[in-house]
């Protein structure tokens, strides 16, 4: 059984949920108000581009499992409540998580036809869906950083290399 490829993933996936656990930490300092005004992220709010991760992970999601897709556009509300929304992105991740549990390299490898939200057809191995799910993730916990720095709150340290000594 050969999971190296596998492995690794698993690794950047439970980067990513780190990431989320971690921004959502510093978060909880941040009033209502704060949370959701508008800063200038492409989402509008902090909340506003804790939704849309949530929606672009589960569809992904759905995608790899082929199931129906959940959501028809990318700036859709999950969820209002902040509590609900992190403990919505953790498990999301787990569900990454677990559909990797039983999967070997060359699994990873294949291509898996999906539709993005247009319609259209496209094909990707999740060996190259997954990076960019959690690139994903990166550029826009970024953007939730600066706008936590550009309110003059302090943003956590999100580096996938201060993250490895945590992680399983």
């Amino acid at each position: 059984m050969n999971r190296v490829l596998a492995n690794h993933l698993q690794r950047l996936l439970a980067y990513h949920g780190w990431a989320y656990m971690r921004l959502c930490g510093q978060l909880a300092s941040l009033s209502e108000e704060q949370y959701r005004a508008p800063c200038g992220l492409f989402f509008g709010s902090i909340h506003g581009t804790l939704n849309h991760l949530a929606v672009a992970d589960r569809l992904w999601l759905a995608r790899a499992r082929f199931e129906a897709q959940p959501f028809e556009r990318l700036d859709v509300e999950v969820l209002s409540e902040r509590t609900a929304l992190e403990n919505y992105l953790e498990m999301g991740v787990a569900g990454w998580r677990d559909l990797l549990e039983g999967l070997e390299d060359a699994d990873l490898l294949a291509p898996i036809a999906y539709r993005n939200l247009a319609g259209e057809q496209h094909m990707r191995p999740l060996a190259e869906i997954i990076p960019h799910l959690v690139n994903h993730g990166t550029h826009h916990r970024g953007q939730i950083s600066a706008a936590l720095t550009a309110m003059g709150q302090a943003a956590p340290v999100l580096d996938y290399i201060y993250a490895l000594p945590e992680l399983p």
